[in-house]
């Protein structure tokens, strides 16, 4: 029975691996619209291969950054990280116990859902790609994206990356597909109502080319933790 369900799962997986089409990396900044001295950013860089993807979170200050390494086909997660000068990590199941979002970000492209969005007739270059404005408000979120439709990947798909971790939260990731922004957002302004000042979030160091070695765990000592 075990067995079963494991396949099962695989042949899930296998389904949506392929369903996107983007290959390449870049960096998210996310931050204050109207930083000062005392505010702070986070930077996460994403790579997408064809078969494996990998998130770097960079850290603040002396703790180390931790690379996250996805891959469908063993149906694992791979967190490596570096303290003292070793080489250590853990090796996670692919689930929704331990990737709570994973549905986000593994199911095909465009086919989240869709609303009535309002668009601003406002376009600007970004990263050398043509974006449209496109304006999201509700109840808990008023946002605006500058969206490249070229780009098949969407913003929903991007953090739900991040969310790895038993009993991450996903209020954020859930919040922003009720947008029904399907397109890659270049830059976009996001404000929660409960929260006071909003936030930006950009693209940076988008490139269509990377070195595949950000998926190797040589060196590292891994705790297997898939049977847990």
């Amino acid at each position: 029975m075990k067995q079963l369900i494991a396949t099962t799962v695989f042949i899930i997986i296998s389904q949506f691996v392929f369903a996107q089409n983007f290959t390449g990396s870049f960096d998210l900044v996310i931050g204050p619209e109207n930083p000062d001295v005392n505010s702070r950013s986070d930077t996460l860089s994403f790579f997408f291969g064809e078969n494996k993807k990998a998130l770097i979170i960079h850290a603040r200050g002396n703790q180390p950054d931790l690379r996250l390494v996805f891959s469908p086909k063993d149906s694992t997660i791979t967190g490596l990280f570096i303290v003292n000068e070793k080489k250590g990590g853990y090796i996670l199941p692919m689930n929704k116990k331990y990737w709570p979002s994973m549905d986000y970000a593994l199911r095909d492209y465009g086919t989240g859902p869709r609303k009535q969005l309002n668009t601003a007739n406002e376009q600007k270059e970004i990263n050398g790609y043509l974006c449209n404005k496109m304006v999201c408000s509700f109840d808990k979120l008023e946002a605006t994206f500058w969206i490249a439709n070229e780009i098949e990947l969407s913003l929903v798909q991007v953090l739900a990356y991040q969310t790895v971790g038993a009993g991450k939260d996903d209020s954020a990731v859930e919040m922003l597909a009720n947008c029904g922004i399907q397109g890659f957002s270049m830059l976009a302004k996001i404000h929660v109502r409960e929260r006071k000042d909003p936030v930006l979030l950009s693209i940076l160091n988008l490139n269509d080319t990377f070195d595949d070695a950000i998926f190797s765990t040589e060196g590292h000592t891994l705790a297997d933790m898939t049977e847990q």
